[in-house]
C-alpha cells in the first residue's frame, strides 16, 4: 500500500498524539513508528523555495531586459542564436545540479520558460511572422506542459493553466477568432496530469474553473448561431443546470470538495443573471432552494443568499427603506449563525 501524503503540521499532531499513546502504554514504540511510517511529508513552500523561484523571476527577466536593450544593435542571426544559447543554456544547467540541488535545479527550469515564453514573441518579431498573440500562447503552452511533466511539477502546470486561459479567452474576446479548439486536446491531457499528480487542491480547483471557462465560451459561441431569441438566456439556463450537476455529482474523494464548492458558485452566479430574464418565480424557487441547502449545511449557500439579498437591494431603493433592507438581511444572517451553532453543538456536519 502506497503512504499517504500529508502537511509537515499534519504529521506533527499526528506525532504529538502518538507519542501521547504510547506514554500511556496504548500502543508500543514499534507500532508508533509504524503508523508514521505510512505517511509522507508533502513538500511545502519555504524560504528556499520561495528564494530560488524569486531568483529564477530575476534570472529570466534580467536576460530579457540584456537582450532587450542591446536588441537593435544585434544581427538577426545573432538575436536567434543568442534566444537559443540561453533557453538551452538555462535549462542544461537545471538538469546537470538536479541530483544534488533539485530546488535550484527546478529555479533553473522556470527561468527556462520564462526566456521559452519571451523567445517565441522575439523571434516573432525578428522574422515579421504575423499570427495572432493567443496563438503564441499556444505555443508557450505546449513547451511548458512538457517541461511539467517532465519536471512533476504543480507549479509549471498551474502557469499552464494560466497559459491556457490567455489562449482561450484572448481568442475569443480579442481577436475573435473561431473557437480554439485546442483547448480540447489540452483539457483532457491536464486532468491525465492532475491524476498522476494526485489531485493536489489548488491545480484541480484552476483546471475545473478552466474547463467550466471552456464550456461557457463554446455556448456562447454557439447558441446564438441556432436562431434562438433569447439565446443569453439559454446560456444561463444550461450554465445554472451543469452547476447543480457539478454540485452534486459523485466524483472521486480528492476531487469532490472543490469540483462541489465550483458547482454550488457556478450556480449561484447563473442564477443571479437568470432573475434578470425569469419572472419573480423563479428568485422564489431558487431562495427556497438555498434555504434547503443551508439546512443540509452548505455554508456556500449562505454567501449566494447573501448576494442575491445584495442584487435585490439595489433595485429596492424606490419601494423599501434602506434601513429595512438590513434589518431583513441582519435577521437572517443572525438566523442562519444560530442555526449553524445550534447544528454543530448537535454534532450536525457542515459542508461546502
Amino acid at each position: 500500500m502506497a503512504n499517504k501524503a500529508i502537511t509537515k503540521k499534519q504529521f506533527d499532531f499526528l506525532e504529538h498524539e502518538f507519542n501521547y499513546l504510547e506514554k500511556e502504554g496504548v500502543i508500543s514504540r514499534q507500532d508508533k513508528v509504524r503508523m508514521l511510517g505510512s505517511y509522507d511529508v508533502k513538500g511545502n513552500l519555504n524560504f528556499i523555495t520561495v528564494l530560488l523561484s524569486i531568483g529564477a523571476l530575476l534570472l529570466g527577466l534580467g536576460i530579457l531586459t540584456f537582450v532587450a536593450s542591446n536588441w537593435i544593435y544585434l544581427s538577426k542571426a545573432v538575436k536567434f542564436l543568442l534566444i537559443i544559447a540561453c533557453l538551452i543554456g538555462v535549462n542544461f544547467a537545471g538538469v546537470k545540479v538536479h541530483a544534488r540541488f533539485p530546488k535550484t535545479s527546478r529555479s533553473l527550469h522556470y527561468a527556462g520558460i520564462l526566456i521559452f515564453g519571451a523567445g517565441i514573441f522575439l523571434v516573432e518579431q525578428m522574422f515579421n511572422i504575423s499570427i495572432n498573440f493567443n496563438s503564441s500562447f499556444l505555443l508557450w503552452t505546449i513547451g511548458t506542459v512538457f517541461i511539467g511533466y517532465y519536471l512533476k511539477d504543480v507549479f509549471i502546470l498551474l502557469f499552464t493553466s494560466f497559459l491556457l486561459f490567455i489562449y482561450l479567452n484572448g481568442s475569443i474576446f480579442v481577436d475573435e477568432t473561431s473557437y480554439p479548439l485546442a483547448i480540447l486536446v489540452f483539457l483532457p491531457a491536464l486532468y491525465i496530469l492532475l491524476k498522476k499528480f494526485d489531485y493536489p487542491n489548488y491545480l484541480t480547483f484552476f483546471i475545473n474553473a478552466l474547463a467550466i471557462n471552456t464550456i461557457a465560451l463554446f455556448l456562447m459561441e454557439f447558441v446564438p448561431k441556432l436562431g434562438f431569441e433569447n439565446s443569453n438566456t439559454i446560456v444561463l439556463s444550461i450554465l445554472f443546470i451543469l452547476g447543480i450537476v457539478l454540485a452534486y455529482i459523485p466524483v472521486r474523494a480528492k476531487l469532490q470538495n472543490i469540483t462541489h464548492i465550483q458547482g454550488h458558485i457556478l450556480h449561484g452566479i447563473s442564477a443571479l443573471f437568470l432573475t434578470f430574464d425569469f419572472s419573480i418565480w423563479f428568485p422564489i424557487a431558487y431562495f427556497v432552494f438555498l434555504l434547503y441547502l443551508i439546512l443540509k449545511g452548505s455554508l456556500t449557500s449562505i454567501v449566494i443568499i447573501c448576494a442575491l439579498i445584495f442584487r435585490y437591494y439595489i433595485y429596492s431603493f424606490d419601494f423599501l427603506p434602506k434601513s429595512l433592507t438590513f434589518i431583513i438581511g441582519g435577521i437572517m444572517l443572525i438566523g442562519f449563525g444560530f442555526f449553524f451553532e445550534n447544528q454543530r453543538k448537535k454534532g450536525g456536519e457542515l459542508n461546502e
